[in-house]
């Protein structure tokens, strides 16, 4: 016969069993719930907290010209030409004398294809740029290219050899455009940005090279080059260099002062030696609202 203590006794002690593995269950994957948990969190707040490094770091390196190279790029453009040149064989010279020209004509000279390069910016939300003459004034054919990777055939609207300045129009809207300042009003010593197109390096990525320098002078009258005459220039040190020429120099306003024209070299260099020289916006508002009226000075 079943003794009735022991039965009750076992059940109990099966029943206690039960419950002490039930727990032990249970608080297990709470502690592994929790674990994961906590991974989790430690993840996303050292996503969080790098990202706020990243931030803070930014906003440490931030400073007034920063914030101008930011503003006025996508005014900037890069320009592609091709123009027609006529070269004359120095072989042929004596195809110039009158005399034989009756009998041979013109032998001397050919017509060639030539590819240049500068830079630009856009002056209106409706597409007007303004650049160097001798960088679109004679070509037969102008692509600007923006910022944002579009290109468009250009037209040239009027230019000016003398004073080197050439007016150009892309078919566009809501398109961004630099403020002008006062070249009057400029300060010697005060910061100025360079930007454009040296050697063609806006095409590697859309955006403009920028350099920075301060005004070196003003009110520089150089000798012409070219029948182009340059006077009342403003002097830089900011580097300028091949295909800059059209570009704009702007203050730490982010207002453009002057137009990249020219710079010195020495001993066969051609490369910047910290002599660069600007037209002054105010005489490139002149000119530009001539050529947008008449085409011509």
């Amino acid at each position: 016969m079943i003794n009735i203590k022991t039965y009750i006794l076992t059940i109990v002690s099966v029943a206690l069993l039960f419950a002490v593995i039930l727990v032990f269950r249970v608080n297990g994957n709470n502690e592994e719930n929790y674990a994961n948990s906590n991974e989790t969190e430690f993840v996303l707040t050292q996503h969080q907290d790098r990202n706020n490094l990243n931030d803070e770091i930014s906003k440490s390196r931030k400073n007034i010209l920063t914030e101008t190279v930011e503003k006025v790029s996508p005014a900037v453009v890069g320009i592609n030409v091709i123009e027609i040149r006529q070269y004359r064989d120095p072989l042929f010279s004596f195809f110039d004398d009158p005399f034989f020209r009756q009998f041979f004509g013109d032998r001397g000279s050919s017509n060639r294809e030539v590819k240049g390069l500068g830079s630009g910016y856009l002056i209106s939300a409706d597409g007007y740029i303004v650049t160097n003459d001798h960088v679109a004034g004679q070509a037969t054919e102008v692509k600007v290219t923006l910022t944002d990777g579009r290109t468009f055939e250009a037209e040239v609207i009027g230019t000016d050899l003398a004073s080197d300045i050439c007016l150009l129009k892309i078919d566009g809207e809501n398109l961004p455009h630099i403020e002008p300042g006062n070249s009057d009003v400029i300060i010697i010593g005060e910061w100025v940005i360079a930007l454009g197109n040296p050697f063609g390096l806006f095409e590697l990525n859309e955006k403009p090279t920028v350099t920075v320098g301060v005004v070196s002078a003003s009110g520089m009258n150089l000798e012409p080059i070219n029948e182009r005459y340059y006077l009342n220039m403003i002097q830089t040190d900011a580097a300028i260099n091949g295909g800059n020429s059209g570009g704009p120099l702007v203050n730490s306003l982010g207002e453009i002062i002057g137009m990249n024209t020219l710079i010195f070299t020495a001993g066969g260099n051609t490369g910047s030696i910290g002599l660069g020289f600007a037209i002054p916006i105010n005489k490139v508002i002149r000119i530009v609202d001539e050529l947008k009226e008449h085409g011509k000075i």
